[in-house]
């Protein structure tokens, strides 16, 4: 169970360290505003992914899966992140943002955190990724229930991180700048999760 909590974190890092609109977001708010600015949307973004992980697992763990059944659903979950990987190689440099929704108004924060929410929730590449982990590794090991608090730690984590590190001058350039070499990395990295998904599945 520990295994494979630790294999589906170090994927879920990869998700999240692929540069996309939310790390810009994030980023952006920091350099202008300073790092505490920007943490109704981190904290949104942590509860939607959170979120998400919960209605995913919930709708999974209803489900009657037998062994054959679970080969099948292990396969197509190492398909899903295979594509997750390639969408992530493939992904273009994000344009940047002056803040995100509704940080500019009255009543900013809790706009603020709704737009996180909103985003994390309904982020397909974080979507796809569960799905490959719930019907693969965590349902095999029982360690969903385990996943869901896991997501929303992670997320909350990288985002202050971000935060912190965007807040300081020049990094947000640099970090678009190496935009690229990121995003080969942590595709690289999802992509190898996908093939240790995939192989056993086909030798079964």
């Amino acid at each position: 169970m520990i295994a494979a909590l630790a294999h589906f974190a170090l994927g879920y890092l990869a998700v999240l360290a692929a540069p996309g609109p939310n790390m810009v977001a994030i980023g952006v708010l920091a350099a202008l505003r300073g790092s505490r600015a920007v943490l109704p949307f981190v904290a949104g973004i942590a509860v939607g992914a959170g979120s998400l992980a919960l209605g995913l697992m919930l709708l999974f763990g209803a489900l009657d899966i037998d062994d054959e059944a679970m080969r099948a659903a292990r396969a197509i979950g190492g398909v899903l992140l295979l594509l997750v990987a390639l969408r992530v190689l493939r992904s273009p440099a994000p344009v940047a943002r002056s803040a995100p929704p509704g940080e500019e108004s009255v009543g900013g924060a809790l706009l603020g955190f709704g737009a996180g929410f909103c985003t994390a929730a309904t982020n397909p590449i974080t979507a796809a990724y569960f799905v490959a982990q719930f019907l693969g590794p965590l349902a095999e090991t029982g360690a969903a229930p385990l996943a869901v608090p896991l997501v929303a730690l992670q997320a909350l984590g990288f985002g202050v991180f971000v935060a912190h590190v965007f807040g300081q001058a020049g990094a947000r350039r640099f970090a678009l700048a190496w935009h690229r070499p990121i995003c080969v990395v942590a595709g690289g990295a999802l992509a190898m999760l996908a093939m240790a998904m995939l192989l056993p599945a086909v030798r079964a």
